[in-house]
């Protein structure tokens, strides 16, 4: 049962403290007229709500309530308690949200004006996967085990078929529970001692792909736990021109569970090559931490002008055992290059800004910042590896490659408003990066921008911007290509050499007090034409326009659409490198892809239902579909594709909210919710995942399935 004890201290407390502070004398006054009372909807800083949750959903429950805990039962929400003393030396605010179930919140803050001021929050956040999921997996802690006797009869013959009647229906969801506190003290008017900390919890089961190959593929509920905490202090010193902050923020991540071990499902033991190991093991996210000292500050000079800096350097580590490389007792044992990873990173940031209006006419902007990653991890020779814990192969690297970059961006920009209300801007960015362990060694982007705004007209504003960039690599390294198969043609979008076109633009129309219109939209186009193989070009196009009408009677309504699309091309090539016709163009294929999503909302409150009876409606929709077509030369070799279906989802949201008030501190409440989903992928799809056996696979069945709800929720609001 779902306790209530924590709000009923929360309410004695609250009730004490009103009673230890005494009620000034009332002193006598006219009688005044009485004020229209405030609307239902408005939230108040003491009130709570007491009632229900009635659900009924046809599908996929989980879905329903992703991040959610919508469980049918008594709720207790909303509660909201703030107070401050008479003579204004302090506030004291707290609130409370659902109570009980899995997405509970609390929250409270304590201002000591101008001296202290103390904020905590605790958040569960739940993420709920599946109701219908099923497995012959058990056990806890990291490691699964499947039961002997159907792994030995596996091994012989019968197949994953050994596996379904063992395997019983669970829930798999996961949770985070989140505490935050945080302090600010104010010694003097013009020092700030502030600290903040942070602990994180993460619990639950994942759905995890847990392959032996692909002629063994397993998905299992990897069991995760962790914990998280972050803590910064720092104090910050100002005057009426300067500011100047020293911090230090420490994080640490604990993996209470890094390695996961799983028993096969066909086989019971060590075996080299087919049918393969009787268990297999992986590392999980590994322990670590992070330390990092920082210095900000700013600086007002003449000219209206503005210095603003920020420096920070860090230190990251990770030193946790290193994994053997198999736990597959029928194969030779390789020996580590190390006991450990000893791993470590030392990270340097930097942000410079300027500000500057010299003139009435003219403002100018500059800013320069620069990231460094520079990993510090020894080099490892490493020449034999073992693949999926069944054979032992050559890597063609010789060892894992220590991944370092450094990011540097410059940007200006100069504003000339001598035509007010219209304001006119040129700037310029240069973004340079460099990369240890890429195919290219740096890369270098220069982007030119103009726009213009009209902020200052009493009915109407604007804003447009146009930008061109383009984007060069140098250093490249073919041969990091070829060791690992790959076509020395291919190149990676993040590095590749790079043409931008972008275009954006907003307009908003305020004609009256009761209309306001809105027009925005945007065209991005990027083309990569040095890309032999890998994205050739890209395109982004959006859309959106919003009404809204309001009245001082409390009458109101509004719509918004949104346009989103998005196409991608890609090429490839079919064969590596040890083929004979590697290079051979009637080989090459693409993929074509586009997304698109329609959105679309209103929401309408109508004038009260008499005086005392409120409504509040909203419908959301929402449409997102993605597909690919393949296409081959004509005349090539590669088999015909079969081309995939579309994906999609769609839904929506009917919001119906209620409230009446029965007296002047209480009032009856009532919601309605109707939010259908229709989904479909084709790789988690129930008419393709139809068991948890599949060809080559033992998988959980866990899959995108549509539903459609009705959740209703009812109770009294009180405010005192």
């Amino acid at each position: 049962m779902r306790t209530l004890s924590f709000m009923a201290l929360i309410l004695l407390a609250a009730a004490s403290t009103r009673a230890q502070t005494p009620s000034p004398p009332a002193a006598a006054s006219p009688p005044a007229a009485e004020a229209e009372p405030r609307s239902l909807f408005d939230v108040t800083d003491r009130e709570f709500f007491i009632g229900g949750r009635v659900s009924s959903v046809d599908g996929d429950l989980a879905r329903f309530q992703r991040y959610q805990d919508l469980r049918d039962g008594l709720l207790f929400s909303n509660f909201r308690y703030g107070f401050a003393a008479p003579d204004g030396t302090y506030t004291f605010k707290t609130r409370a949200n659902n109570v009980g179930y899995r997405d509970q919140e609390y929250f409270a803050d304590y201002n000591l004006t101008g001296k202290l001021s103390v904020t905590g929050g605790y958040q569960q956040i739940p993420q709920f996967y599946s109701i219908d999921t099923m497995t012959a997996y058990t056990g806890t802690g990291g490691t699964l085990l499947l039961d002997d006797a159907a792994q030995r009869a596996a091994q012989n013959g019968k197949g994953l078929s050994v596996y379904p009647p063992i395997s019983p229906q669970f829930d798999l969801f996961e949770r985070r529970d989140i505490g935050r506190v945080d302090v600010v003290a104010t010694p003097t008017p013009k020092l700030d001692v502030t600290a903040s900390f942070t602990t994180q919890k993460h619990g639950g089961e994942l759905p995890w792909g847990a392959s032996f190959g692909f002629s063994n593929d397993v998905e299992v509920p990897l069991p995760y736990e962790s914990r998280a905490n972050d803590f910064t202090i720092g104090t910050e010193w100002t005057n009426t021109k300067n500011m100047l902050r020293v911090a230090y923020s420490g994080s640490w991540f604990n993996n209470i569970a890094p390695t996961l071990v799983w028993d096969s499902p066909l086989s019971l033991t060590d075996n080299p090559g087919s049918p393969g190991p009787g268990r297999g093991r992986m590392s999980l996210w590994p322990s670590n931490s992070a330390q990092t000292m920082s210095v900000s500050g700013y600086t007002k000079l003449a000219h209206k002008t503005q210095i603003t800096g920020f420096f920070s350097y860090g230190l990251w580590s990770n030193d946790q055992p290193l994994q053997p490389f198999t736990i597959n007792s029928a194969l030779p044992t390789i020996a580590l290059p190390r006991a450990s990873a000893d791993a470590e990173a030392h990270v340097f940031s930097t942000n410079l800004n300027l500000t500057s209006h010299p003139t009435v006419d003219w403002r100018f902007g500059a800013r320069f910042r620069n990231y460094t990653y520079d990993n510090h991890m020894p080099a490892t020779s490493i020449t034999q590896y073992v693949a999926y814990d069944s054979s032992v192969s050559t890597t063609p690297t010789g060892g894992p490659d220590l991944y370092a970059h450094n990011r540097t961006t410059f940007d200006a920009d100069a504003t000339w408003d001598k035509l007010k209300p219209l304001a006119l801007t040129a700037g310029y960015t240069h973004n340079g990066n460099g990369y240890d362990a890429r195919t290219f060694k740096s890369t270098s982007e220069d982007v030119f921008r103009v726009s213009a705004d009209a902020v200052g007209s009493s009915w109407a504003t604007f804003r447009v911007q146009y930008e061109v960039g383009s984007r060069t690599g140098s250093g490249l390294d073919q041969k990091s290509l070829t060791d690992i198969g790959e076509h020395p043609e291919m190149r990676y979008y993040d590095l590749a050499d790079r043409t931008r076109n972008k275009f954006s633009g907003q307009v908003d129309i305020v004609p009256s007090d009761v209309w306001m219109f809105s027009v925005s939209g945007g065209l991005l186009h990027d083309d990569y034409s040095n890309t032999v193989f890998g994205l050739q070009k890209s395109n982004g196009n959006t859309f959106s326009m919003a009404a809204d009408y309001h009245l001082p009677n409390g009458l109101g309504a509004g719509a918004t659409y949104n346009f989103e699309r998005y196409t991608g091309l890609q090429q490839s090539h079919e064969g590596d490198s040890t083929d004979a016709q590697f290079n051979d163009p009637l080989r090459n294929w693409t993929s074509d892809s586009t997304e698109t999503v329609h959105y679309f909302s209103i929401f309408a409150t109508p004038p009260r239902i008499g005086p005392n009876t409120e409504v509040r409606i909203t419908y959301d929709f929402s449409h997102a579909a993605g597909d690919n077509v393949y296409t081959i030369p004509a005349g090539s070799p590669i088999t015909k594709p079969n081309q995939l279906p579309e994906v999609f989802n769609q839904l929506q949201q009917l919001h119906i909210d209620a409230r009446h008030r029965i007296r002047r501190n209480l009032a009856a409440t009532f919601s309605y919710l109707y939010e259908p989903l229709n989904i479909y992928d084709y790789a988690f799809d129930p008419s393709v995942i139809n068991g948890i056996v599949q060809p080559s696979s033992l998988v959980m069945g866990y899959v995108y399935r549509p539903y459609s709800a009705n959740s209703f929720k009812f109770g009294l609001r009180y405010l005192w």
